[in-house]
């Protein structure tokens, strides 16, 4: 998604610190390595005491040279540098991050530099070197796993170059701090991805309504004005141009409306490491890999990815989409749209969603659902039943919005209960975390049961196949004409 790349920032180096122009340079380890070597020259002093002018001499001559090396090197001003994203930042997806230097000096400068990236995208600065030549442009492309969603701050990028002789290099400062955001995940697999699309393009030609004139709001085509045609029928630009009477039509609308609805509470904080696909580095160990294909994520951050991947098949198939985010308040807001920049407002505004510390106002959020969407449509709720002793909140929300619209409930589930249930306990601390487990999972099956009898269609899944599962149930809607 070219418009999700941030820009690029481009600025030019200045000294670094206030004494940056005098002490703002250091030397190299290859000079430091000459002037060690000096010290071979006293050897023979103590055989021959009048040859010590051979390490005078000698340390003399590389003081010389590196003060001339240090001359040459060319002030930070004629050094430019530009960060660019090659790529949207997205959530455990592989970002490039492409770094322009370009140098207006007469020698050949080696660079390193140091981008003081936020530890979502880097936990820790990684350098780069370049060679760069006169007044041509050198790049070099740094990848990185952005580990968090949302808005982040970079800094300062940090240079120390040198020149032909290796023996000084200067330490400079480019001042090219930026916001990025960093968004959910719009596919978990490609090869699924593009499954669901083609699965609901097939519904969409599959149940595609007839076209009934003079029914709906929808524009159809132009005709000639009829006795008994309605007056906010007539087109007026079009009676203007003809000089006659000009009647619109309309057909039935055929997109349907579907609201995306995320619980962003406090069980959606609930963490859990998920395998991810991605090509091994260059020179990393087996064990390196697989360290990097272990990604740490919240519930919410995988309820965003489904809501992106529904978003996409719901747009491929003709129906209008929206979202509904919240906490203990509304957090975010988007009425029913289509097209691609509907869909990047949407994920925009799902790099945003945050999780609360307390419980969601799951009332509250059918009653704004409720306000905003008058006419049957369908919701998607993707939530999570808390362990209560009397009925779940989120339960009594449900069946308020099940009278008027279909509710397509995804509860996620948490395998770890199931272990405990089906465990032997081998003590009476164990029996009683059995037991309890047992209990949750009964009331649970409780609150499912009368929420199908209400007629809601519940998807019990885990985390990790909460897309691919919330769009199947979605197809299977569309394919059967339920809504």
């Amino acid at each position: 998604m070219q418009t999700l790349i941030a820009q690029p920032v481009s600025a030019t180096a200045r000294y670094f610190g206030r004494g940056g122009r005098l002490f703002g340079f250091g030397l190299t380890a290859r000079a430091l390595l000459l002037l060690i070597s000096g010290v071979l020259w006293a050897i023979p002093t103590f055989f021959h005491p009048h040859r010590l002018w051979m390490m005078l001499t000698w340390d003399g001559l590389m003081g010389l040279l590196i003060l001339l090396d240090a001359q040459r090197l060319p002030a930070p001003s004629v050094i430019t540098v530009m960060r660019q994203f090659l790529n949207s930042p997205t959530l455990g997806e592989r970002t490039e991050i492409e770094y322009e230097v370009v140098q207006q000096s007469s020698g050949i400068v080696t660079v390193v530099v140091t981008d003081e990236l936020h530890p979502a995208l880097i936990p820790m600065p990684r350098a780069v070197i370049v060679v760069a030549y006169p007044r041509d442009a050198v790049r070099t492309v740094v990848q990185c796993y952005p580990g968090r969603r949302g808005d982040f701050r970079l800094g300062k990028i940090y240079l120390r170059y040198r020149g032909t002789l290796g023996l000084v290099e200067r330490w400079s400062v480019c001042d090219a701090e930026q916001d990025v955001r960093v968004f959910p995940a719009s596919e978990q697999s490609g090869n699924k991805a593009d499954f669901f699309l083609m699965r609901a393009r097939q519904i969409e030609l599959q149940k595609r309504r007839l076209r009934l004139r003079g029914i709906g709001r929808e524009f159809e085509s132009l005709r000639d004005y009829q006795q008994g045609d309605e007056l906010r029928n007539i087109s007026w630009t079009a009676t203007a141009r003809r000089a006659k009477l000009i009647t619109r039509q309309f057909t039935t609308e055929r997109s349907q409306q579907v609201w995306i609805v995320l619980d962003a509470g406090r069980l959606s904080r609930t963490a859990f490491e998920l395998r991810r696909e991605r090509p091994a580095g260059l020179g990393e160990s087996e064990q390196e890999t697989a360290e990097k294909l272990l990604l740490s994520v919240t519930q919410l951050d995988q309820a965003t990815s489904a809501a992106v991947m529904l978003a996409q098949v719901i747009g491929g198939s003709g129906d209008k989409f929206a979202l509904l985010s919240y906490g203990r308040r509304v957090q975010q807001q988007l009425l029913p749209g289509n097209g691609p920049v509907h869909l990047r407002m949407m994920i925009s505004l799902l790099s945003q969603v945050r999780s609360d510390s307390a419980e969601a106002n799951h009332l509250q959020a059918a009653s704004r659902l409720k306000n905003l969407q008058r006419r049957r449509g369908l919701v998607v709720w993707i939530t999570e039943i808390a362990e209560s002793a009397g009925r779940p909140e989120v339960v009594s929300a449900v069946a308020e919005l099940v009278r008027r619209h279909l509710v397509i409930l995804v509860l996620l589930e948490h395998p770890e209960v199931d272990a405990l249930v089906a465990r032997e306990p081998k003590n009476a601390e164990e029996m009683f975390a059995t037991t309890a487990a047992q209990e949750m999972l009964e009331r649970r099956r409780e609150a499912i049961a009368r929420l199908r009898q209400q007629g809601v269609l519940v998807v019990e899944t885990t985390p990790a196949e909460v897309g691919a599962r919330a769009i199947s149930k979605y197809l299977e809607v569309k394919a059967q004409g339920l809504l």
